[in-house]
This record gives structure tokens, sequence and C-alpha cells, in this order.
């Protein structure tokens, strides 16, 4: 299996940002900030474009303030890299108040915060990185073969 290193345009795609926009979401969360280069050498691991795109659907669907997010990004990269079970019933629990992210199932009871499913967020990023296939796509494999006129 070929891996591919994960750039900048990757990190776009998966989080519907423009570039301008990602630079901005590099700088302004120092966490992200590595030792090698930055712009269109940038790259990025698995762990860390699913950690951008929860903070994508954080910022595009509840509003949540960079600032925000920028004191709990390093909890939520710790939980989001942490070796699970698959669960499709995987969710976030973040209190943003208290600094907060924890891994949680969606049937279990929240007492407070914001639950973010973590399925639609997985599938989008899979199905990007092509191990999962779209379900609107799919490749039959039907091969070439011979017509013959009747």
């Amino acid at each position: 299996m070929d891996v591919r290193a994960l750039k900048m345009a990757d990190a776009c795609a998966i989080s519907g940002y423009t570039r301008d926009q990602m630079r901005a979401l590099l700088r302004d969360l120092p966490s992200f900030k590595s030792e090698q280069d930055t712009g269109r050498n940038r790259i990025f691991t698995r762990a860390e474009l699913l950690t951008i795109a929860v903070i994508a659907f954080m910022e595009q669907r509840y509003g949540i303030k960079r600032s925000a997010i920028g004191a709990i990004v390093e909890q939520l990269h710790a939980v989001i890299q942490s070796p699970r079970v698959v669960d499709r019933l995987a969710c976030l629990v973040i209190v943003t108040g208290e600094s907060s992210v924890s891994y949680s199932r969606l049937n279990e009871t929240v007492n407070e915060g914001l639950v973010l499913p973590l399925a639609p967020i997985f599938d989008r990023v899979d199905t990007y990185l092509g191990a999962k296939t779209s379900e609107k796509q799919i490749e039959i494999a039907f091969g070439p073969s011979v017509l013959r006129s009747s």
C-alpha cells in the first residue's frame, strides 16, 4: 500500500478552508506549529487531518471561536490520536470553559458540553484518503468483454 504525504491541499480539502484560511488556522493554533517548513512543504499526519476536520466542523457548524478552540486543541489532538476500537457511535464531548475534551459514545449520558459525533468526520477523512469508498460512487468490477452482434 502506498503511503503518500498529506499536504496543505489535503488539509484544505478535508476542512473546506482556503489556503489562506488554513495558514491562519495553523498560525492561530500554536500546537500545529512544527519544526518542519510551513506552507506548501507542511506535512500532516492523519490524526492532524482529523483534528483539523473537527476544528472546521466546530467553527463552521457551531460558530465556536478559534480562541476557545485554542484552549482545547492539544487535548483534542491527544484524544483523536489515542488508539481506540472502531465505534460507529463514537463522539467527542467538549467543554470549552473547563478546557475538557473526552471520547465517549453517543448513547452515554452527558451532563454538559458540546457533543460531536465522529462518524461523519471519520467517514469524510477515510473517503478522501481512499480507505473507504463513497457510497455515492462505487466502482463496479466489470472488466472488458466482447459484444457479439446477433
